[in-house]
């Protein structure tokens, strides 16, 4: 359809050209004439013969677009509809075939479905116990916080209540150092005493035994009353004067403990040092901040400064010390134990050496009266010779009857 259009116009643009020849043909001027003759007007159509052509041209071309158009719409909608059947078509076999595999790989899933479905609920009821285990767990944990919470409130208010009394923070300090003591391995009546007064004067609140024979004084004594005024103050100024009231009260109680001597009055062999018991660690670190000088000042006074866990090393070194000291101490009484076993070991093996002497002589002794020994054999031979002469005299030997009268005649 499409190249009988082209046929078409290329007909119609042939016939133009075949007019266009004509007419140019036309055209051509005639001989001349021996005579000449008038001019006569010539009529010009080749403008309008060309225009034309090209009109026809132009017209031949826009049918020939629009039917070229026209054409492909038909194919570009005969492709469409041809893909849409192929599409269908394929589909179909595509479902057809699909539904059959669908339906094995249906009954595969469901069994695999119905195995998970099982297993699911297995895991599940599992969970559940365990969830219910947990919750149990759970109430029994909480009840024991809430018991845990209240002991600890309870504490707290203690802890308040004693802080807020003078005599009680003493006895919380020395109750504190009682923990220490007790968590190094320290007895009482054996590694330390309490507010023992000393010979030379003074009555420390704790005395503790040195190997080999020294002695080291602790007092527990502190200003916390000062030191909680400090605290409580919520003004800058305020808070400036109970620190400085606080460091002038230490510092007059290291200087009241340098001036009892306890190193000097004591009659016993003490420690050039006393120590003065800090409860907190934090108002350890508070007394440095505030006054760097202090440790070293009371250092110089022969006091020493001792928080809770200095402490705690003070003692352990103690116990170590005492225990190496009363290790050596046993070595030293074992090996003279040993040496006065060695000697009774000598006295012994000569007392043994004795017994086995006359123990040897007796057992000669005896061997000598034996059926074997010299004295059997003697008396044996004294026996035989009074048989020979009980023969030879013919006396004839005694039966049982006779013997038996013999021997109640003798007891009689």
């Amino acid at each position: 359809m499409y190249f009988g259009a082209m046929e078409i116009a290329l007909v119609a643009v042939i016939a133009v050209l075949v007019v266009v020849v004509l007419l140019q043909s036309r055209k051509t001027p005639a001989a001349p004439a021996v005579v000449p003759a008038e001019p006569t007007a010539q009529v010009d159509i080749a403008g309008p013969v060309s225009l034309a052509t090209q009109q026809a041209l132009n017209d031949a071309l826009r049918s020939l677009a629009a039917q070229a158009n026209e054409e492909r719409e038909q194919i570009l909608k005969q492709a469409r509809d041809d893909r849409e059947q192929i599409m269908r078509m394929a589909t179909e076999m595509i479902t057809k075939a699909s539904g059959e595999e669908l339906g094995k790989r249906a009954e595969v899933l469901d069994a695999t479905m119905q195995g998970v479905k099982t297993d699911v609920n297995t895991r599940l009821n599992e969970l559940n116990a365990e969830l219910q285990k947990l919750r149990d767990s759970s109430s029994t944990q909480y009840g024991h916080m809430d018991k845990a919470i209240a002991g600890l409130t309870q504490r707290t208010e203690n802890l308040n209540e004693v802080l807020s009394s003078s005599q009680k923070r003493g006895q919380w300090g020395e109750r504190l150092a009682e923990d220490i003591l007790r968590s190094a391995g320290f007895v009482e009546g054996q590694n330390y005493s309490k507010q023992a007064t000393i010979e030379g004067g003074g009555r420390p609140d704790y005395r503790f035994e040195m190997p080999p024979d020294r002695v080291l004084f602790m007092d527990v004594k502190f200003p916390l009353d000062q030191y909680m005024a400090y605290l409580n103050q919520t003004d800058e100024a305020l808070r400036n004067q109970s620190k400085t009231q606080f460091l002038n009260a230490l510092n007059g109680h290291v200087n009241a403990l340098a001036k009892r001597e306890y190193m000097d009055k004591s009659k016993e062999n003490t420690i050039d040092y006393v120590l003065m018991f800090v409860p907190n660690e934090s108002i350890s670190s508070f007394i440095h901040e505030a006054d760097p000088n202090m440790i070293d000042n009371a250092l110089n006074k022969k006091v020493v400064f001792c928080t809770p866990l200095t402490l705690y090393a003070f003692l352990v070194v103690i116990r170590q010390a005492a225990d190496s000291f009363h290790t050596e101490r046993t070595a030293a009484d074992i090996m003279q134990r040993i040496n006065l076993f060695q000697k009774e070991w000598v006295n012994y093996t000569g007392a043994v050496e004795a017994v086995e002497t006359k123990f040897k002589a007796l057992t000669d002794a005896i061997e000598s009266i034996n059926v074997d020994g010299t004295r059997y054999k003697k008396l044996n031979v004294q026996v035989r010779e009074i048989e020979k002469i009980r023969k030879k005299q013919g006396v004839s030997e005694l039966n049982s009857a006779e013997i038996l009268e013999l021997e109640s005649g003798d007891e009689d």
